[in-house]
């Protein structure tokens, strides 16, 4: 494949003006024909997940319109592997410091040392994000310690589940943007952990196959990956593991892997993904080589999508199905059971082959079962049913004389036939108590419980109080519930799993009253954020930002840090934030919802919240995640609304929404297919409002006296393709800097221009193939440019070289999707930048005094990475003079703590130190490598 590199060249130097002109006009209208493609795939999988009952996942596949490859019409989700191994490897890794990052070599913050850190982990504290498994570690005989995965944050551990003040930690920065949908251990070797990634209910986030760690998750590979190839529009490869168990079977370990295929999220035009590779795989080579059961086939050679996989009592194998996406494959709303592992019995069959199916195991006799599942329509929409002699016979809601029955929610604004409120395709689940299987837990919205063997139900948790909730006194839980699990070494302890991340039961005997279920979500930090902005009158030692988030309304993070260093958060609004916003005096605060559902707090009123648009047809039009911005200066309101037509909304200081008055702007007559995506109002001119509008063909508008009813738009020349993701400026409005967030050999993601957009250069340099999200200028150093992109932040030193040369900058944050960043300077020495994420929260730095762009990293720089850590390590040395090192770890009383032989130049490991101060030593052999000292937070 052309490198990047020489694909920019190529597009530079072409046959003059004209040829220039005439491919980007090509190429644009490739990537128009790509969206007209995608637009009837959109509208026939939106036929399909309505008759399934699935709602759209429209940021999801606006996502995925916004990053396609102009010339292929899919994306390079899968390409990210192959920069996650060369970040590893360290071709990326910073050899400059970066004064725009004032911690990014040896600097100064809270009094203490921070070497190669740039970011601080801001959070939220405590609010969690979507989360799909747990499991208690198998070797710790206390039974305290856990592992939970979230679907878009990756692998975390608690040491101590049952102290509420005990701190989860992410297990490694390597899994920030992974998807973990399920997680087992070996019973013959219990060190031997496997992890499933990738959620098929939503499609949020496709997986890479199974990762394994042979020394009980300290240190993983990833085993059982499928290459990517294409079958006409199909795209293959194991992009879902929903399941996996591991039995012992007559001394041999049998690794059980449930895949299924999908349509929906960042592959959405890809066709139908991973669907000919959907079935049961199995190992008994501890994952080297997997082979699908060609016996368990729906039809032909599809295989059955796996939903659940349990190992019985008798060890014999039960697993459920979910719907195939191919509508031809009857594969959804079946039980299958197995004594060999290879032959498997279909115990139960709805007919309902688009359902999902889940299911709990009785620990005491081996043929008592619950399953919940998807049901049959709207006078159905969810089934319970109940086996006593291994699936012989089933008991159903749906008898005519039912003899169990389904739970109903409190709340009025959930049907009483329907617990999961139209979401059984999404919140499920069915477990029974392993000391009496007359003891069962159900979930969809809320929890409930049943002491009866499913003929009476107890609601348990309530994810609000609205209307009836309000005189329920059980525990407040986060709606949308995933899974729940007991402690295998206390039984009266569970934890339960939902979008609002995990809640702890100490005593299941008290598990219906106020308090029975807590929140333990500390420093669990995958919250999914959109957007975020600062406070501009607030500063670090006295801090406010604003963020909107997935499911978790938008949080504000407010006060002085903690000691370690997160901010207090509260939620402004609920349900799904998005784009923020304050006045530059803080006067009034803009925050929104879904689409044109923005609302401002006026702050010198009662701070109450109002609609800036008042019609609710107006507020239905935008994306579903909506641009939006604002002109400090001028106090006006700028949103996407259709096409290349703007809202404008005045009045924003005034008191109440009756003073707010809103119009439309246009920046030109759309090409087709062709929106807003990106909007920034021009700090340098104040006198009026100079707004630039960025298009999803490449192509940028300026609209001068913005503020006035007679604006100017001009569409400037620009020899850019793709998605415009965000607009940003240097020391004057002739400097501007573009980003694109599209994948693509051919795609230029950096532009500048610095005559006000007359001429344009690509700044591509080195930058690998991934969608960048977001770009920051350093004010004082117009060669210091930082990009959010798919694999965290990336920096540059010399972006006014032709070529500049891109690194990693991310430290802590790892590889997650950075989604924004915002700049603030209030006074000197105050100076901060914000940046959010999509599944690993806020985070911030202090940039510090210019400094020289010197050489500050090189392979014989003796360090310890990060530092401070949450127990995650990397050394530094010269690999060419010692091929490993032993690592020795001595407490601050000289008392060795930990030690790790073989420790490979930038391999990473794992250590559980409780938080201190620490001298790390680095040995070969009888000679001292390096000696640092070592922060555990």
């Amino acid at each position: 494949m052309i490198s990047k590199l020489f694909s920019s060249i190529i597009l530079f130097v072409f046959i003059g003006t004209f040829g220039q002109n005439s491919e980007i006009a090509s190429r644009r209208k490739l990537l128009q024909n790509q969206y007209k493609k995608l637009e009837i795939a959109v509208k026939k999988q939106h036929a399909i997940n309505k008759d399934a009952g699935i709602p759209p996942n429209e940021y999801n596949e606006q996502d995925f319109k916004n990053t396609i490859d102009p010339e292929t019409g899919t994306t390079h989700f899968s390409s990210l592997l192959n920069i996650r191994q060369d970040l590893n490897a360290g071709k990326y890794a910073p050899r400059t410091a970066l004064s725009l990052l004032g911690n990014s070599s040896s600097g100064n913050i809270n009094g203490r040392t921070i070497v190669n850190q740039p970011w601080v982990e801001r959070g939220p504290y405590s609010v969690g994000g979507r989360t799909r498994a747990f499991m208690f570690d198998p070797n710790d005989a206390t039974g305290k310690r856990v592992f939970a995965g979230a679907v878009s944050g990756g692998l975390w551990v608690n040491q101590d589940i049952t102290n509420p003040s005990s701190e989860w930690k992410s297990l490694s920065q390597f899994w920030s943007n992974t998807s973990i949908s399920s997680i087992t251990y070996d019973p013959n070797n219990t060190q031997i952990i496997y992890v499933g990634t990738g959620e098929c209910e939503t499609g949020d986030a496709i997986g890479s196959g199974i990762w394994k760690s042979a020394d009980g998750g300290t240190t993983w590979s990833n085993i059982f990956t499928i290459p990517i190839t294409y079958t006409g529009t199909t795209r293959n490869g194991n992009f879902y593991i929903n399941d996996i168990k591991v039995r012992s079977y007559k001394g041999v370990s049998e690794i059980y892997a449930g895949v299924s295929g999908g349509y929906v999220g960042r592959n959405f035009n890809d066709g139908f993904s991973g669907l000919y590779q959907a079935g049961l795989y199995k190992s008994t080579d501890g994952g080297t080589t997997f082979t699908r059961n060609t016996n368990f086939e729906a039809s032909g050679s599809i295989g059955h999508s796996v939903q659940q996989i349990e190992i019985g009592s008798d060890n014999s194998i039960w697993l459920s199905t979910r719907t195939s996406r191919f509508s031809n494959v009857p594969s959804g709303g079946k039980i299958f059971r197995s004594t060999d592992g290879n032959t498997f019995t279909n115990i139960y069959n709805s007919g309902l082959v688009s359902n999902r199916v889940n299911f709990g195991l009785s620990k005491l006799n081996p043929l008592k079962a619950y399953i919940v599942m998807q049901g049959n329509g709207s006078s159905e929409p969810v089934r319970i049913l109940k086996t006593l002699d291994g699936g012989n016979s089933w008991l159903a809601t749906n008898d005519s004389t039912p003899v169990i029955s389904l739970p109903k929610d409190a709340d009025t604004g959930i049907p009483a036939n329907d617990f999961t409120r139209g979401q059984s395709f999404y919140d499920l689940f069915i477990i029974t108590d392993p000391a009496n299987d007359d003891i069962i837990y159900t979930g969809g919205i809320d929890l409930f419980k049943s002491a009866d063997g499913a003929a009476t139900w107890q609601q348990i948790s309530k994810w609000s109080n609205n209307n009836n909730l309000a005189n329920l006194s059980v525990s407040t839980v986060h709606a949308d519930q995933h899974v729940l699990i007991f402690n295998p070494k206390n039984s009266s302890q569970m934890l339960s799993g939902n979008d609002g991340g995990i809640y702890f039961i100490p005593n299941k005997n008290n598990i219906s009253v106020i308090g029975g279920i807590s929140v333990q979500n500390t420093r669990y930090n995958v919250t999914q954020f959109y957007r975020a902005t600062l406070n501009p009158t607030a500063n670090p030692a006295n801090e406010e930002f604003i963020a909107g988030a997935q499911d978790n309304g938008t949080q504000a993070l407010t006060g002085a840090p903690s000691p370690n260093n997160f901010y207090g958060a509260s939620q402004y609004t609920g349900g799904d934030g998005a784009f923020t916003q304050y006045d530059d005096q803080a006067m009034y605060i803009l925050s929104s919802y879904v689409y044109n559902n923005h609302y401002i707090q006026s702050v010198p009123d009662n701070n109450s919240f109002n609609y800036i648009l008042s019609s609710s047809t107006d507020r239905a039009l935008g994306h579903f995640i909506n641009e939006m911005t604002v002109d400090r200066n001028k106090d006006i309101f700028y949103s996407y609304r259709e096409g290349l037509t703007i809202n404008k909304v005045t009045g924003l200081l005034s008191t109440g929404p009756q003073s707010l008055i809103a119009t439309q702007i246009s920046a030109g007559t759309p090409a087709t297919a062709e929106e807003v995506s990106a909007l920034k109002v021009s700090p340098f001119t104040t006198a009026s409002s100079t707004l630039f509008v960025g298009s999803n063909l490449g192509k940028l508008y300026k609209i001068t006296n913005a503020d006035t009813a007679s604006p100017v738009s001009t569409l400037l020349t620009t020899n850019f393709v793709g998605t415009i993701s965000d607009i940003g400026f240097g020391t004057a409005e002739s400097q501007i800097v573009v980003s694109i967030e599209n994948y693509g050999a051919s795609t230029i993601n950096v532009f500048y221009s610095n005559d006000a957009g007359a001429t344009w250069v690509s700044k591509e340099g080195n930058l690998p193939d991934m969608p960048v999200r977001a770009v920051l200028m350093n004010p004082e150093n117009t060669s210091e440019v930082i990009l959010g992109t798919e694999m965290g932040v990336w920096g540059t030193a010399n972006f006014m070289a032709v070529n500049p040369t891109w690194a990693q900058y991310s430290g802590d944050m790892g590889n997650v999707r950075v989604t924004s960043f915002d700049y603030r300077t209030v006074f000197r020495g105050a100076t901060t930048i914000l940046a959010s994420t999509y599944g690993r929260g806020a985070w911030t730095t202090t940039p510090g005094p210019n400094l020289a762009t010197s050489e500050t990293v090189t392979n014989s720089f003796n360090r310890v990475y990060p530092n401070p850590s949450q127990g995650n390590l990397h050394v530094k040395y010269d690999n060419l003079k010692y091929k490993n090192v032993t690592i020795s770890i001595y407490d601050a009383s000289g008392r060795l703590v930990f030690t790790k032989d073989n420790v490979a130049s930038d391999e990473e490991f794992q250590t559980t130190l409780v938080k201190g101060y620490y001298v790390l030593k680095a040995a070969s052999g009888s000679n001292l490598v390096f000696t640092s000292a070592l922060l555990i937070e």
